[in-house]
């Protein structure tokens, strides 16, 4: 990701769902740039793992282990961090269910536990965070607030249709965070990442199933976590300052497009090869 430039020095930054992908990455990145970073994920060992490696990077991580669905323990992770660092510049939102899949089907057989989980954590999350990060904020003078949100919240995937839901309220609840508390300079901005395969994940893919994703992004290669982190240190660092309310999307170009785009492509290819 290239050489560190200090953006985030002297910044305190919490950042959910870091015990892992993209969120680890984030973490990782945010604290090269200088910053102090709690590292929360619902998973105690990966929150440890994280920052245990931002340490041996030189850098300031400290773990907590936390369910952002739960509001007492997110009180807890925010007192954590002010308590750590003094304050709290950065709140970064990745948490998000991720075990659900399978189980989010279509709304016709939908099962309320799974959209009360699938909502309690991606949409929930994001609102008890900021509600307890925001005073400490304002206080402050100023703060910045991105959340994780994904294109399945415009661009349906034909199922998980409470995680659609879910990673939409998120950006109606991004807009109103930045309309409400802009003019006591806290900012709140949202990410959204297309389909990004960390070395973990390509190895699920096969030969072909990565040609098709392929198929689907305008540029030469597929996305990776350092693509969305160092979309998120962009809008978490001064350079960002008078970005509010925005949707950053990080997909290589695949929500830009019409449907029928790849196929044309194709057909294109196959005259060409004839």
């Amino acid at each position: 990701m290239g050489t560190a430039t200090g953006r985030l020095t002297g910044r305190s930054a919490l950042v959910t769902g870091a015990g892992s992908g993209i969120g680890a990455v984030t973490a990782e990145l945010f604290a090269r740039e200088g910053a102090k970073v709690v590292v929360a994920d619902i998973d105690e060992t990966k929150a440890a793992q994280t920052a245990e490696r931002i340490r041996e990077d030189g850098g300031v991580g400290e773990p907590f282990a936390a369910d952002v669905s739960d509001e007492a323990q997110v009180a807890d992770l925010v007192e954590f961090a002010v308590a750590s660092f003094g304050g709290l510049d950065v709140l970064q939102n990745y948490a998000s269910e991720r075990s659900l899949v399978g189980r989010d089907v279509f709304v016709a057989d939908a099962d309320p536990s799974v959209w009360s989980r699938q909502l309690g954590v991606d949409l929930m999350g994001c609102v008890l965070t900021s509600k307890h990060a925001l005073p400490h904020m304002i206080r402050a003078g100023g703060g910045s607030i991105t959340n994780a949100t994904s294109l399945a919240a415009w661009l349906s995937l034909e199922g998980r249709p409470a995680y659609a839901t879910a990673k939409a309220g998120v950006i109606g609840l991004s807009k109103t965070l930045a309309t409400e508390y802009g003019k006591q300079g806290v900012r709140c901005n949202v990410i959204a990442p297309g389909h990004i395969v960390s070395p973990a994940t390509e190895k699920m893919y096969s030969a072909r199933q990565t040609e098709v994703m392929l198929d689907h992004v305008s540029a030469p290669r597929l996305g990776r976590p350092d693509d969305v982190a160092l979309a998120a240190l962009f809008l978490a660092s001064p350079e960002s300052a008078f970005v509010n309310g925005h949707v950053l999307v990080v997909d290589g170009g695949m929500s830009a497009y019409a449907p029928m785009v790849p196929s044309f492509r194709r057909l294109a290819a196959d005259e060409t090869r004839q």
